[in-house]
Order: structure tokens, then sequence, then C-alpha cells
């Protein structure tokens, strides 16, 4: 058995070194030889990334000129007072207006009077296109057909005119009111009548207005009236003002009429409250009063002349003046009250003058057709009676 065992061990031994022998003297495969490899150039690529693209950009309508000012070449003559409301009128619708138009102003200065007399002498070829006119002249401008009817197309703030001064023809561009002026160096206890002034220690110290004129005809007319008259029975009127006499002076001019207060000659006279305010805010010592029988409208009104070849220019002025700015202005300056119902005024200057509509409500408007009617019988009776 142990001889078997030896036996068996060198057989397997033998047969485990042949197999070892086998695999140990196979040649090993020589790996084949590897071709250098050119390096690789780069490629250009065929197609260039593409251009970020831009936004189409937004056409812009070409500027278009500016229209042509309709005023160009042109001259718009108006017919005005001078002294303040010339100097109101400059800055407050001259500038704004040529700006607008690119026409020229040319101002005609002078008294109302001598503008309605050239109207009617023009009426077929008028050398003035605007004229600025008192109540009574409107009225009868309008009547006769000289002047131009209001026109609220081509003056919007028409629309804003309180009902007085749109009434009497034109365009109304300042209300006022004609009362009492009184002066408080004198006069201790203030009137609140116009039969007041008639009172025997006031004797030689009342001062009538000339007439025709706004003060002249208020007072005649106002002395008509507290005495059983009126404008179609106007001998009360005459005859109150003759017992007045004698005068002090016979009122014309504002500056000899502030220097007669001044002097003590004279402590009443019929005046445009606008006008004593003034006189006040420099230092005057007067009052104004508003009689209980209530005080005669006065007011300043512009119209457009009939054949007027600049009737449109015409119109943009006016609107101009009866805007904001001019209408507060005057009433600033002058103590004239606006006449456009939407014009704001603060509460001290509003004070001093008929602004809004209870207070305009409240003013006497005369019969300016019977006024104008008798008017020059009137003055020939004024010449005669009150004069001499």
């Amino acid at each position: 058995m142990k001889k078997f065992t030896i036996h068996a061990s060198l057989t397997l031994l033998l047969a485990i070194v042949l197999v070892v022998s086998a695999v140990g003297c196979s040649p090993t495969p020589t790996p084949a030889p590897v071709e250098p490899v050119a390096p690789v150039e780069p490629v250009a690529p065929t197609d260039k990334p593409a251009e970020p693209v831009a936004p189409a950009p937004t056409e812009v309508p070409a500027p278009t000129a500016e229209p042509e000012k309709i005023g160009l070449g042109r001259t718009l003559v108006v017919g005005i007072w001078g002294g303040p409301q010339e100097e109101i009128v400059r800055e407050y619708v001259i500038k704004e207006f040529t700006e607008k138009t690119g026409a020229e102003v040319e101002l005609v200065l002078g008294g109302s009077s001598d503008r309605y007399a050239r109207i009617y002498a023009e009426l077929d070829a008028p050398t003035m296109d605007i004229v600025y006119l008192s109540i009574s002249q409107i009225q009868q401008a309008s009547t006769d057909g000289v002047v131009l009817p209001a026109n609220p197309a081509g003056v919007p703030e028409f629309a804003n005119l309180y009902p007085q001064a749109k009434d009497y023809g034109g365009y109304g561009v300042a209300f006022l009111s004609i009362g009492l002026m009184v002066n408080t160096e004198y006069v201790t206890e203030m009137p609140t009548s116009w039969l007041d002034v008639w009172k025997p220690e006031y004797a030689g110290k009342v001062a009538p207005f000339v007439f025709p004129g706004t003060q002249g005809t208020a007072f005649l007319v106002m002395a008509a009236r507290v005495n059983g008259g009126d404008e179609s029975n106007i001998d009360p009127g005459f005859e109150a003002l003759k017992a007045l006499k004698p005068f002090p002076m016979i009122a014309s001019g504002v500056d000899e009429t502030n220097l007669a207060f001044q002097q003590g000659d004279v402590w009443f006279a019929p005046q445009i409250r606008g006008l004593v305010e003034t006189y006040k805010a420099e230092g005057g010592k007067v009052e104004f009063v508003a009689p209980e029988e209530g005080t005669p409208l006065a007011m300043n009104a512009a119209a457009i002349t009939t054949n007027s070849e600049n009737a449109d220019l015409a119109e943009i002025f006016i609107n101009i003046h009866l805007s904001q700015a001019c209408q507060e202005a005057y009433a600033r300056d002058l103590f004239y009250a606006p006449t456009n119902k939407t014009v704001v005024l603060d509460a001290d200057l509003a004070a001093k003058m008929p602004y809004g509509e209870e207070e305009v409500g409240k003013l006497l408007m005369l019969d300016n057709p019977t006024i104008s009617a008798n008017q020059s019988d009137w003055a020939d009776r004024w010449n005669r009676e009150i004069l001499d």
C-alpha cells in the first residue's frame, strides 16, 4: 500500500510539471507595431456662428413742419385807454397774442368818445379792428351794426361771462360800480343814501361829474330816481343837481378830483369804486360808499369793428383778455372786477369790488337805450341849467 501511494504521488507530480511546461513554453504573441498617427489639424468650421440680429428699428415719423402762424405779416389795431390799462394789456394780452399768432399789435390810445365817433365815420373801412368802449356806447354801436355781434365759437371765454357782460353787445371785460366817494377827513358819519349828499351841512362840498360821462350820467340818473323820476323822466334829476349849487368844482379827471379831496374842497362826488380804492391804497383819506338805493353798473367792453379784415385775430386777442391772467391783473392793479365767472381772486382783493354772482347781481342796470336816445338833449340842458 505504501509503495502504491508513492508511485501515485510521483505520477501526479509529473503530470503537473508537464502541464506547467506546456503552458510556460508557449510563445507570447508580440503586439503589432503601432504606426504613429499624424496630429489632426483643426478643421475650420464651415459656417460662422450667426451674428446677433438687431431688432428692427421703430420707425419715427419725420418731424412735421410747424404750422405757419396765422398772423404773420399782419397788424391788429386796437383802440383802448392809456395809462394802467395800456400797461396791463401789453403785459398780459399782447405778449401771448404775438407769440401765438405772429401778428403785430398797434395801440390807438385815447378816450372812448373819440373811438366811438371814429368807428361810425369809418364804418366801410375801419382803421381799428378792436375798440374798447363804455357800456352805453357798446350797446348803441351794437344796435347800429357798427360793431360785430359776439361770436362764442371764436371767443370760447364768452361762455364763462356773467349775463351782464353778454347782454349789451361785444364782450364785457371789466365791471365797475358807481357810488359815492367820501372824504373821511371831514365826514365822520358815512352816508347810507344818495339823498344824504343833499343835507344842509354838506352844501358847497358836493362835486358832480361832467356830462356826458360815466360818473356824470350815473349821478344824474340816480338823482332822478331817488326824487321820483327815472331815465324816462329826468326832470327831477336836473332839479336835484341845481339844488346842490354852488359846486366846488365839476369833476372830470381822476388826478384833479383826488387833489380836490386832498385839499378839502370836495367831500362827496360820484365815483367808480376802483378809482376810490386806488386812491385809498395810495394814502388818500377817502372811502367808497354803496348807497342803499344801489350802485349803477359801469362796464368796459371790447368789440370788433364791422368790416374789420382781422376779425379772426381780434377774437384771439379778446379771448386772451378774458382769461384769468389779464382779468386778475385788472382786479389787482385797478380794482376793476372780473366779468368772467371762472376767475379766482383772493378774499381781500375780492372784497374791494363787485365780485361773484351775488355782488354782481346787486348792480343796477340803467336804461342805456333811453339814455343814449336822450343824451344829446340832456347835454344841451346840462350846459344851460347846470353849468350856468
